[in-house]
């Protein structure tokens, strides 16, 4: 389940992996899954840009940056960033920076612009993570020049380990992968909260470490008692809460009702590891991660299962309080949407057992 805004930040990744030769719009669509133009108009309404302009902008500011690095020739950057003149290459420039090139190359410094998403400073850096292959997987919280705008970069990562951050879609640049965040509300919450928690909640999520569910769900269900709204329990921890044999490395929690949000987010932002924010006509409604002992996932539910029917919910004790749980009908076609054998055969046989 991922956000227009995560698809978004891939295209983007894309776009700076090959920044000197971008691929067509085409191709980036089909490997992201969806259509050129549902894809444009979607990168519009998130970046406040149409697609072509961001390329355009994106190029000229890692050009900019060559020039006032390097001593190259100004028509040899103009065709390094695909210009077919020093003519054209000029007037988009003029157009970005309100400067030729060759008088931008003067200033004592570049401008901030210029800059924004070449990692330059290390904001946080945690422990060094020492993986079964003999790596050594550094993990970082990376501040851009740009103020509002951030990474979470991990470094040197064993292979055995990609997957997971592919289907983070975190962008991969060599051994290491990054996940950036530009322009995102209330990022310093982020920011700090992964250099604090970054190393530690992913050893969890890649099971180095095990993951203290338990008393991530107690904290958790705590905080909620001060909202007073509907949410359940699932994915692995709701099959283990239903006794069943799977160590979580996460908690997943469902908000019932999509008016929640801005409620939910009030309250959590300060836990946020990863930015709480909408994802309308999407799989669910909103997207976030918090973090407190353990990774804790949060979703909501769309618009059009409002009310939600906790009916189809099961109720059960947890450390003396009342919560809910998916059912274990629901976790099937759950685990079956992700094909996932083993488990479906855990579930099937408990629901043989409770019959």
């Amino acid at each position: 389940m991922y956000s227009w805004y995560d698809i978004i930040q891939r295209m983007k990744g894309l776009i700076e992996e090959n920044i000197e030769e971008v691929p067509r719009l085409s191709d980036i669509a089909k490997k992201i899954g969806y259509s050129s133009f549902y894809l444009t108009k979607k990168f519009h309404e998130i970046e406040g840009i149409s697609y072509r302009e961001y390329v355009l902008i994106r190029r000229i500011q890692h050009a900019a940056l060559n020039l006032y690095t390097t001593r190259d020739r100004v028509i040899d950057v103009a065709i390094k960033y695909g210009y077919s003149s020093q003519e054209a290459f000029t007037r988009a420039f003029v157009r970005v920076y309100k400067v030729s090139p060759s008088r931008y190359r003067k200033m004592q410094k570049p401008t901030a612009h210029s800059e924004k998403s070449d990692l330059l400073t290390i904001n946080g850096l945690t422990e060094i993570m020492n993986t079964e292959g003999g790596k050594e997987m550094k993990l970082y919280v990376k501040q851009m020049y740009d103020w509002n705008c951030y990474a979470y970069y991990a470094e040197d990562v064993d292979k055995k380990y990609w997957e997971y951050f592919e289907n983070e879609l975190w962008w991969k640049l060599g051994n290491s992968f990054i996940k950036q965040y530009d322009g995102v509300k209330d990022f310093k919450y982020c920011a700090a909260n992964f250099t604090k928690y970054g190393e530690l909640a992913i050893k969890q999520r890649l099971k180095i470490l095990p993951t203290p569910w338990e008393k991530a769900l107690s904290l958790f269900i705590a905080e909620m008692k001060k909202l007073n709204i509907d949410w359940y329990v699932h994915g692995s921890t709701a099959m283990a809460l239903w006794g069943l044999d799977v160590a979580p490395k996460d908690v997943n929690i469902i908000i019932a009702n999509y008016s929640d949000f801005d409620k939910v987010r009030s309250h959590f932002y300060k836990f946020a590891i990863r930015p709480i924010e909408r994802c309308e006509n999407w799989m669910m409604s909103g997207l976030g991660d918090i973090f407190m002992k353990a990774v804790i996932c949060l979703a909501f539910h769309n618009k059009e299962l409002e009310p939600y029917d906790t009916s189809n919910l099961c109720q059960i004790t947890y450390n003396g309080d009342e919560i809910y749980i998916s059912s274990l009908e629901m976790l099937k076609k759950d685990n079956e949407n992700f094909n996932r054998p083993d488990r479906i055969s855990m579930i099937e046989k408990k629901i043989d057992d409770l019959s």
